[in-house]
């Protein structure tokens, strides 16, 4: 059994990402991102993963709304059906460029770090618009390159490019990070942009070994249906050395990050954007 398989135990990538990455990486936007979301009854989540974003607003609203999350990876709605309790929250199975509802039905909608895997991204901002009531709220984040949004991606681009291949390079969720293009797709998808701005705040990881070997998996080669094939095929005995050069040189980039649990206690920088029909 190799390293890698080892690691996954059964595990979907799905239910990994919610192990590793939304508690300490994401859920601290999540938090921010709803602070100040416009009162109503009526919200979406676009791109909703396992559900972070949904599960946050739903835990701070009342019983008397509804919110509609989507996603179009199977495994990543089971695993946010599995962790939401919130009777509010209803997941679906659709991608952002062809939103199944009316026009003017959402209050407000969200988009955490999914903007850039959309592959019509004028199509999705439009038909948010679309779905949004007159004054609704459209809130969005993503992040900026990586050697700009966090110094744990940073380092392990840096690895990537050299053992793997700088054709791998930028990661998928680091690809986009352009402030003016972001701004533009706002404006021309019919939006009045009230924030946009970086932000960055305190985030932890999972330690770098765990972290190399679930992002192997996770962070790959685009096949031909969009998905994220893995850098490292699991079952292949090869990868083993790599992985251990990968956590060696990471660990010795990130010594001053490493916390005494041995996770990674790393500021991350996102770009926000704050909207309205």
């Amino acid at each position: 059994m190799t390293k890698i398989e080892d690691f996954i135990a059964g595990r979907s990538p799905a239910e990994m990402y919610e192990t590793y990455l939304v508690p300490g990486f994401f859920k601290p936007f999540a938090e921010q991102m709803i602070e100040n979301a416009v009162a109503g009854s009526k919200y979406i989540d676009v791109a909703c993963g396992t559900g972070i974003v949904s599960r946050t607003l739903a835990a701070k609203l009342d019983d008397n709304v509804s919110i509609d999350a989507l996603d179009m990876a199977p495994p990543m709605i089971d695993v946010a059906k599995q962790q939401t309790v919130s009777s509010v929250v209803k997941y679906h199975l659709t991608p952002a460029d062809a939103l199944p509802f009316d026009d003017a039905l959402f209050d407000g909608a969200f988009c955490q770090q999914g903007i850039q895997f959309f592959p019509a991204k004028e199509k999705a901002f439009e038909e948010i618009f679309r779905v949004l009531k007159p004054g609704g709220r459209f809130y969005a984040a993503i992040w900026l390159p990586a050697k700009e949004a966090n110094v744990v991606f940073a380092s392990f681009e840096k690895a990537i490019g050299r053992h793997l291949g700088e054709d791998l390079l930028p990661l998928g969720p680091f690809s986009f990070g352009n402030l003016e293009r972001l701004r533009r797709l706002a404006t021309d998808g019919g939006f009045n942009i009230e924030t946009l701005e970086s932000r960055t705040l305190l985030t932890v990881l999972p330690s770098i070994r765990d972290l190399v070997l679930f992002d192997v998996l996770f962070l790959g080669r685009p096949g031909a249906d969009g998905s994220l094939q893995p850098v490292i095929r699991p079952n292949d005995p090869a990868g083993d050395e790599i992985v251990e050069q990968m956590i060696a040189e990471m660990t010795e980039d990130l010594e001053p990050y490493i916390g005494d649990d041995g996770r990674l206690y790393t500021d991350a920088t996102t770009y926000f954007l704050a909207a309205n029909k």
